[in-house]
């Protein structure tokens, strides 16, 4: 029995519609949401719900009847976005309040399966000085997150869909989660999977390769794709994993997440979250498909072995390599 299986992880292969909550503004990442969006392949009836949050003290200037400036031009995102994806269900809406907290709410109100947000790339002085939206939606949404990044370095705008899609995984059960996760959605037959693991030097790295080699067994399966690359890597996680973007001119990162709140999270950190502020590219996130549990979290480190300075471990060449040249933080990034 596969593991997701033996831990309660949903059958995605379900081929029907989702609900998705899309937050928007009037800044240059609603652009990058709308690329994103339409990228996607949706399947037929998915509610893509719109949702553009005006400050309370900017709704407070605005004279009764008219939309604020903040949204004036997203209607025609709306329409566009609308005209890209006929066969869903697009609607768009205007709330004011605390965007964090107006986000989280109508997710859980909407009973979102995924959340949708641009990020503008503040650097780490301006989140601290004046938090992030995108950052607090990842701290706390109970749904995966796709992560919409502008301006986007490599990904190829001009394309119909997402070409390259980059994997990160440990030994846990949210890793399992993420390659289950894509099955909810349709991917262009030309679209390549590249699962890796970036552990540490002492890490036993015949079970690193067979665990990527299960998983994307079980991802050609339920995909029926067989254009999928595994790589191990020695190194740092979050710097491994960008570098790996960059090499593959990865369009997105689909990464799993134990979604630890609060102080735990502050004192373990967080591989997922700081990947999807420095990637080049759009990032999934995908957490709340299984609640946290330690027994759980243990499985997430491969077993550690004595080195040998004799051994060399690179194999492979192009896009049959199995690279063994990748430090995983247990138990979901």
């Amino acid at each position: 029995m596969p593991v997701a299986a033996r831990h309660g992880i949903a059958n995605f292969s379900r081929e029907t519609y989702m609900k998705v909550l899309v937050a928007i503004d009037n800044k240059p990442s609603s652009q990058a949401i709308l690329d994103a969006l339409v990228k996607m392949r949706w399947y037929e009836g998915t509610e893509l719900h719109l949702l553009a949050v005006v400050p309370d003290a900017e709704a407070e200037r605005t004279k009764p009847g008219e939309l604020p400036a903040s949204v004036e031009d997203l209607e025609t995102l709306v329409v566009e976005l609308h005209n890209a994806l006929p066969l869903s269900e697009v609607s768009f809406l205007v709330k004011h309040g605390d965007p964090k907290t107006v986000i989280l709410e109508f997710a859980e109100h909407l009973k979102a399966e995924l959340i949708v947000i641009g990020s503008n790339c503040k650097n780490t002085l301006e989140r601290l000085l004046i938090g992030s939206v995108c950052q607090a939606v990842l701290n706390s949404a109970r749904c995966p997150v796709i992560v919409a990044k502008t301006p986007c370095t490599l990904a190829r705008e001009e394309s119909p869909g997402f070409k390259t899609i980059l994997i990160p995984i440990d030994h846990s059960i949210y890793s399992d989660a993420a390659v289950r996760w894509l099955s909810e959605f349709t991917w262009a037959d030309d679209t390549r999977f590249v699962l890796t693991a970036v552990v540490e030097q002492d890490t036993d790295l015949f079970e690193v390769q067979d665990s990527l080699n299960k998983r994307a067994l079980e991802l050609s399966q339920l995909l029926k794709t067989t254009k999928i690359v595994t790589e191990v890597v020695v190194g740092e996680p979050v710097q491994t994993i960008i570098e790996l973007a960059n090499k593959y001119y990865t369009d997105m990162i689909v990464i799993g997440s134990h979604g630890r709140t609060g102080l735990k999270k502050l004192i373990l950190g967080s591989v997922s979250q700081a990947v999807s502020h420095k990637a080049p590219c759009a990032v999934a996130i995908v957490t709340g498909i299984v609640s946290s549990d330690d027994s759980w979290s243990r499985t997430g480190e491969f077993h550690k072995v004595k080195l040998s300075s004799s051994i060399v471990w690179e194999t492979g060449t192009d896009e049959s390599r199995h690279d063994i040249s990748a430090h995983v933080m247990p138990g979901g990034m």
